[in-house]
């Protein structure tokens, strides 16, 4: 919505307030206290939008009765919600919309919640961000009961300088009366609290951020970042003397310095000196908690300097970024000198005897435990019995062992299995479908990297491997196809490193041992999708051993290798040629052994992990659900297709990354 010399007037009409439905609309959500219900006010809603406006035009409007409910906190206690009427709400929805508009210019670098662009992830990102800048110290921070607290006057004061319609701001204050009687209180469940949280705090934000120290705040949760312990007591007590005025104080009990070193909460993630740790909860006050996550990270999920780089594998195609739903996930152990122990309620990790992550065994597919870690008897027999495969994994990525329980007793879907791959029909048409997937994937990456940028090595490779697609329904054998892969490999790879940004160099693919760095970078992250798929193919019941196009053989996971070739170049090659040319890597982060294979060191290990699990965590639409998952998502659902495939039930078609 622009914004017109009557504001009011604008927000008020019917064709803002029917876009203002529709979030409403979307959103769902129970009545308000007047009992009516999102499905019956739409029932005619066009009269019910002609009478709102023109109620509030007049000056009769009247909010109707609300709705209160309680709802469990993480950390324990109640939260309340205030619920207005489903007409309200789309009357709240049109002022709210438009404040955030016009008052995001106004707030601060340091805000980060309920904000166009900016996200839970970003403000984390920004406190790795920062440390990593040298500030090792910081206030832990929380307000008494903020939202419960907030004084109407100075708030509506605030307003009066910000908002050129006195009808508009009458309006917000009529809603504040009815919502939080009392004079105090910004209702949680009201579309407009949110971007009035922000501003009355904008105050705070102005003040604390620069000075020496740097501020990071999610709506009343915050740190303060200082460069020495000395600052961040002074900066605490200047924090409690700038809101005193503002009838705010701070929750002594949920306030502290702390340095990086001794670790602290925020925003449902444990920070341990670099180490980034995303909990199974989030206890920050006033705000959804999010998706399960358990996995340890060792940098940030993204960086400020990330954020506007080309990302090859979404598109104009690609869904909007909106959380996907949660996938159970790997939990790495990487610390060195770190402990896995079984707990009553699933896993803990502990560092230093101190334990630094705690999950339930139903949120974890696998767990990987990295050089110079360790585990309890315990902790492998309780992961054995819930099917939860403990792998041993070496410096360069590989698995030296796997702990795991018995095969899943699917003797009918193995028999379905077995029965496709003594088909030599069914087995090569299976095998046609996935190395089609594998080679058009290729195609379609090197389209997407050479956007703007017209290598005329990477146009010539495109062609051969459109070539190398119609080649492929001719190929009389599996092993004909896996010769038409193989060319299609060898063109594919040249250009791939043409499209690096220098230093950096890649002309061939060598798996082991890696002779470069980038070779080694792929071999990691080719290891951490192998496992993946793995995985969510035991799950599924599936024999990993049968496959069609690399062929069943003792000793290898013919089925992993099948279904892993078309999320190759989305999800290894992708985010390798993304870790590159952003800079995410460093040169000084690899050695080259007297044998001439290139490691890695730690920490680079651990960052590849943090990338990798950031990248699988963005959303994507399954072709075979239609729904936004994410990209463990997406994999569990091919498998399942897989599945239905292998027991006659429909066709297998790969992912398609678009161009």
């Amino acid at each position: 919505m622009d914004v017109p010399m009557d504001v009011f007037e604008t927000l008020t009409s019917v064709p803002v307030l029917a876009e203002a439905w529709e979030k409403v609309k979307a959103n769902g959500g129970g009545p308000g206290g007047d009992g009516m219900t999102v499905p019956i006010f739409q029932g005619g809603v066009r009269g019910r939008l002609a009478t709102l406006s023109d109620d509030l035009r007049r000056g009769v409007y009247a909010p109707g009765p609300v709705r209160h409910v309680d709802i469990p906190k993480p950390a324990g206690g109640l939260r309340r919600l205030t619920i207005p009427c489903v007409r309200d709400r789309v009357a709240q929805t049109s002022v709210g919309l438009w404040l955030t508009r016009h008052l995001d210019r106004e707030f601060e670098d340091a805000s980060f919640a309920y904000r166009p662009g900016r996200s839970v992830q970003r403000a984390v990102a920004r406190v790795a961000s920062l440390r990593r800048h040298g500030y090792r110290w910081t206030v832990e921070g929380d307000i008494e009961r903020f939202f419960d607290e907030v004084p109407h006057d100075p708030l509506m004061t605030k307003l009066d300088r910000h908002v050129p319609d006195q009808r508009l701001v009458d309006l917000i204050g009529l809603w504040l009366e009815v919502l939080a009687p009392g004079g105090k209180g910004l209702p949680q469940g009201s579309p407009v609290s949110p971007v009035l949280s922000n501003l009355y705090l904008d105050e705070l934000d102005e003040r604390l951020d620069g000075h020496g120290v740097r501020l990071v705040r999610f709506a009343d949760d915050f740190v303060v970042l200082c460069r020495s312990e000395e600052t961040a007591e002074k900066t605490l007590a200047r924090v409690a003397g700038l809101l005193g005025p503002m009838g705010l104080r701070l929750n002594m009990a949920k306030t502290r310095v702390v340095s990086f070193e001794k670790g602290f909460r925020f925003l449902g993630r444990l920070f341990v000196r670099s180490l980034v740790i995303e909990e199974m909860w989030d206890d920050a006050e006033g705000l959804p908690p999010d998706s399960p996550a358990i996995t340890g990270r060792t940098d940030p999920a993204a960086t400020e300097d990330d954020a506007a780089a080309v990302d090859p594998t979404t598109g104009p195609d690609s869904p909007p970024r909106t959380p996907p739903a949660p996938v159970a996930r790997p939990l790495y152990v990487v610390e060195p000198g770190a402990q896995l122990r079984a707990t009553s309620s699933g896993l803990a990790v502990a560092v230093e005897g101190r334990t630094a992550l705690a999950a339930a065994l139903h949120d974890i597919d696998r767990v990987e435990l990295h050089p110079g870690t360790q585990v309890t008897e315990d902790a492998l027999r309780l992961c054995a019995a819930r099917g939860v495969p403990v792998s041993l994994v070496g410096g360069d990525g590989a698995v030296d062992a796997t702990v795991e329980g018995p095969l899943s007793a699917r003797a009918g879907l193995h028999l379905a299995q077995a029965a496709l791959v003594l088909d030599p029909v069914r087995r090569l048409e299976a095998a046609r479908i996935l190395a089609r997937g594998r080679v058009f994937n290729q195609r379609s990456l090197l389209r997407r990297l050479d956007r703007g940028r017209h290598v005329p090595l990477v146009a010539d490779t495109c062609r051969a491997l459109g070539r190398s697609l119609r080649k492929l329904p001719g190929a009389q054998d599996e092993a004909a196809l896996m010769g038409i892969e193989g060319e299609a490999a060898a063109r594919y790879y040249p250009a791939r490193g043409a499209l690096l940004r220098g230093p950096w160099d890649f002309r061939f693919r060598r798996r082991r041992p890696p002779p470069d760095p980038f070779n080694a970078v792929l071999s990691y992250l080719a290891a951490l999708l192998y496992r993946d798929v793995a995985v969510l193919i035991a799950r599924r019941g599936l024999h990993p051993g049968f496959g069609v196009l690399h062929g069943t053989r003792d000793g290898t996971l013919g089925l992993a290798s099948d279904l892993v070739e078309e999320f190759r170049a989305p999800l290894v090659e992708g985010l390798a040629v993304y870790l590159v040319n952003n800079r995410v890597l460093a040169a000084e982060g690899f050695s080259t052994g007297e044998d001439g294979a290139c490691a890695m060191s730690q920490q680079t290990r651990r960052t590849l992990i943090v990338r990798y699990e950031t990248w699988l965590d963005r959303p994507v639409v399954s072709p075979a659900s239609g729904h936004q998952v994410a990209w463990r998502g997406l994999i569990r659902d091919q498998v399942n297709l897989f599945a239905r495939h292998v027991e006659g039930a429909g066709d297998y078609v790969p992912y398609a990354l678009k161009n």
